[in-house]
């Protein structure tokens, strides 16, 4: 699809990946609207892009019902979605309260699935849009520490995995980026405050470590193509990783998601 004028929403725009993701959106011509917590650092990348701005909490389902309509109130219907926001508590996981759980498991999963569902009707009505989640490479192995943010990345890729089946005959793309560590981010700092995770990040060195630019590099490119749904992996040296850990979705298609594909289209004419 051609970026040029299309409006890309960006969830978590603001710092990091989000913010790299958004410059790079806005070097193609696209028109950005940026949803993310209110402050300077969301005021700062909007008005560097001249873009929009939904300002909102994750964690608050009030904020987040109807941020679509307000985001295409503001820059025209959503073309593209890109939900990137995290959050990223790391320590023992007995020692995480209920309130935290329930806050990082709501950002980094229901509030974005909730957008989602937000904005795939209007992308069925006009036959076309493109959808992205971003999951990390913590989800494919055992990491200790982490208990508190894998399972809500490993549940939003799980999430799109399935759409880009349920989506695929309305002409709506759905991708799913998998990253390798971005070392310096806001996201990535608060996790290695736990010395086990620092320890983890110190011991894989500097092996497939990403900048925020490159990752939307590869983002934009992606969006910008003219390829289908896809599970992506930054750096693509996981890839046999991810695939394999993944292959049961491709073996088991043809048994039972074409088939139930088939049978919806059949009951909707």
């Amino acid at each position: 699809m051609r970026l040029q004028n299309a409006h890309v929403v960006v969830v978590g725009g603001s710092t990091g990946v989000g913010a790299a993701l958004v410059r790079a959106l806005a070097a193609e011509g696209a028109r950005c609207t940026v949803l993310a917590l209110p402050g300077e650092e969301l005021d700062q990348v909007v008005a560097e892009v001249g873009g929009a701005e939904v300002p909102l909490d994750l964690a608050d389902f009030d904020q987040v019902d109807g941020a679509i309509g307000r985001a295409e109130a503001l820059n025209g219907p959503v073309d593209v979605l890109m939900c990137n926001a995290a959050v990223s508590p790391a320590g023992p996981f007995q020692d995480f309260g209920a309130r935290q759980l329930w806050h990082a498991t709501t950002v980094n999963m229901l509030s974005q699935m909730e957008l989602i569902r937000q904005v795939i009707p209007g992308m069925r009505a006009r036959g076309r849009g493109t959808i992205t989640t971003t999951g990390s490479l913590s989800t494919e192995v055992s990491m200790i520490h982490l208990g508190a943010y894998v399972p809500g990345k490993a549940g939003l890729t799980k999430c799109a995995l399935d759409l880009q089946s349920e989506l695929r005959d309305y002409g709506i793309r759905v991708f799913t980026f998998i990253l390798g560590s971005v070392k310096g981010t806001t996201l990535a700092n608060k996790a290695i405050e736990d010395p086990v995770v620092d320890f983890i990040e110190r011991r894989a060195g500097d092996a497939g470590v990403l900048t925020p630019e490159v990752v939307a590099k590869r983002m934009v490119e992606v969006v910008g193509s003219d390829r289908k749904s896809a599970l992506i992996t930054v750096p693509k040296a996981a890839s046999p990783l991810v695939g394999f850990r993944n292959l049961a979705v491709k073996l088991i298609d043809p048994v039972m998601g074409r088939p139930a594909r088939k049978f919806k289209r059949q009951a909707h004419r």
